[in-house]
């Protein structure tokens, strides 16, 4: 359900309102911007992040006139948006123009993020202080003008247009999972099965480790197009914690902690790799299992602080699973 917040902000004996969209989709924060002749800029986050805490705190403080989409990326619903970005960053915010074309990109929750933003509200324009690192290897420059093309296609594809043309173009332009499966589902929607199986096995050779944890919804959609008969029920699937606290760490002294990893699914579950992000983060046993369908287990760490602060790390687990990429994160105090 979309929730719309009016926060009004009190200035010496004026105020003034701030309005706030929480997963609205697209088209309802564009209809807004649209009857009131203004810009609006769609927020992604997950709020149990530090620094889309810190964001949200600062977009109140710095009251910039247009309306905001607070986009949770943790919501089934709104995963589309890192795909079509190709990003697992937050926060980052685009900025739209009330016809809805993409103006700008800004990452962060920098107090320099927000002149950036505020100076785009303003001007309708680009602004070029503040770079937009991306896995494009582009300049935004570049970038942005491909990006606002895909999202087109996908919203025109969703009204039922042929994008087919339009698709084949940004292809010699750009092309990574998001695009192919646009491609994918729209030769099938117009019973090009057999160009649509091509392409789907196309999709399927992205494969990187970023490629796994962002697109696995997409991956699974082009299985699907490349056998009609395939299950996706049948595959074996992850299941684990996504966030550990372990409160006060004495800097220096071991700290033993242990996750419980389940296969819900319906085959055989390959553990083949687990990434650790520092040091900091020692694995104890064997880095590979294989755990039977509906059972688990667990797998033993230690945890050594290195600072005297709060620190975040991550643990990704690789496996078979149908979804591929499990990043976990670690939150201690350290003193």
């Amino acid at each position: 359900m979309t929730i719309l917040v009016i926060i009004f902000i009190f200035v010496g004996c004026s105020s003034r309102h701030l309005e706030v969209l929480y997963n609205g989709n697209f088209h309802e924060a564009q209809q807004i911007a649209m009857n009131r002749s203004e810009n609006f800029c769609i927020v992604l986050l997950d709020t149990s992040n530090l620094t889309s805490k810190i964001y949200k705190e600062r977009l109140v403080k710095n009251h910039i006139k247009t309306v905001f989409n607070m986009i949770d990326i943790r919501l089934p619903q709104n995963c589309w948006y890192g795909q079509w970005l190709y990003s697992i960053s937050d926060p980052i915010t685009c900025i739209f123009s009330p016809s809805g074309n993409l103006i700008d990109i800004i990452p962060g929750a920098s107090r320099k993020c927000f002149d950036c933003i505020e100076q785009v509200v303003k001007t309708g324009k680009m602004c070029r202080e503040l770079a937009y690192y991306n896995n494009f290897d582009m300049d935004k420059e570049q970038l942005i003008p491909l990006l606002n093309s895909v999202l087109l296609c996908k919203l025109d594809f969703e009204q039922g247009l042929n994008i087919e043309l339009r698709i084949n173009k940004l292809l010699d332009s750009i092309n990574y999972p998001y695009i192919a499966y646009l491609k994918m589902m729209n030769l099938a929607k117009h019973s090009k099965h057999e160009a649509a199986q091509l392409v789907a096995k196309q999709l399927l050779a992205f494969d990187n480790d970023l490629e796994l944890e962002i697109y696995p919804e997409l991956f699974i959609a082009a299985k699907g197009v490349i056998d009609s008969c395939y299950n996706s029920k049948v595959e074996p699937v992850l299941e684990c914690v996504t966030f550990i606290e372990l409160g006060d760490c004495e800097r220096g002294v071991a700290k033993p902690f242990k996750i419980k990893i389940l296969n819900s699914g319906n085959t055989p579950l390959e553990i083949k790799e687990i990434q650790l992000s520092c040091s900091c983060v020692k694995l104890i046993g064997d880095e590979m299992y294989t755990i039977l369908p509906k059972e688990s287990q667990y797998v033993n760490f230690e945890f050594t602080a290195d600072k005297d602060e709060k620190v975040e790390r991550y643990l990704i687990l690789k496996s078979n699973s149908i979804y591929p990429m499990h990043k976990i994160r670690i939150v201690a105090n350290s003193s």
